[in-house]
């Protein structure tokens, strides 16, 4: 069994190289992200990875921040950036140090990652705190116990904890899609936009209120 950090490092240079599962998916999830951007903003992307989507947004906005625990994924965001966006910055950060953050993000965002944070419910509620009034919180999670994954949901709950324990997994909450609403709403925020693409993952846009 090894550390989620040492799981990441280990994974990064095959990460930076896979495939998309559906291009058609991510792109639709930057476009609806874009909309709710603006130029002057400040936005935190917590969970960056190897940088893809940070490239890809940090140009349509004041300042952006790209964190993430694995330093060998942030090692290759930063190869990727070189001097290309001067207003993007990428720093080794995991979520729960990320969400303490005290620099006046009027965005803070999470794809993929908060089913794979032990103490979720603890880093909405400090993203919460620390966005300004009116912040988004904007997040895409899997849900891999919701009916929408069929059969499945229940291969991946008797198959996870063997592969953790192996070493080919990380930690990987098993969220419902109603799981996810829950704890947003929870933590304070109000739902503007939600939507699964695909079936299983929730992409939510919420506002601090």
């Amino acid at each position: 069994m090894v550390d989620s950090k040492t799981f990441w490092d280990k994974m990064a240079p095959k990460y930076a190289e896979s495939q998309m599962r559906s291009v058609e998916d991510y792109e639709h999830t930057l476009a609806r992200t874009l909309s709710h951007l603006t130029p002057e903003m400040r936005v935190l992307e917590m969970g960056c990875g190897t940088g893809t989507t940070a490239l890809r947004l940090a140009p349509h906005v004041k300042a952006f921040v790209g964190t993430d625990q694995s330093s060998e994924m942030i090692r290759i965001a930063r190869d990727k950036a070189a001097d290309e966006h001067s207003n993007l910055e990428f720093r080794v950060l995991g979520a729960a140090e990320s969400a303490q953050l005290e620099e006046g993000f009027d965005v803070v965002m999470g794809f993929n990652l908060f089913h794979l944070v032990p103490d979720a419910d603890a880093v909405l509620a400090d993203i919460f705190k620390m966005l300004k009034p009116g912040g988004l919180m904007i997040s895409k999670t899997p849900c891999l116990m919701d009916k929408a994954f069929g059969w499945k949901r229940f291969l991946v709950a008797g198959m996870l904890p063997i592969l953790k324990r192996i070493g080919k997994a990380p930690d990987v909450g098993l969220w419902r899609i109603a799981d996810v609403d829950r704890r947003i709403a929870d933590a304070g925020f109000e739902t503007l936009e939600s939507g699964n693409f695909p079936a299983i993952s929730r992409y939510v846009v919420a506002r601090k209120i």
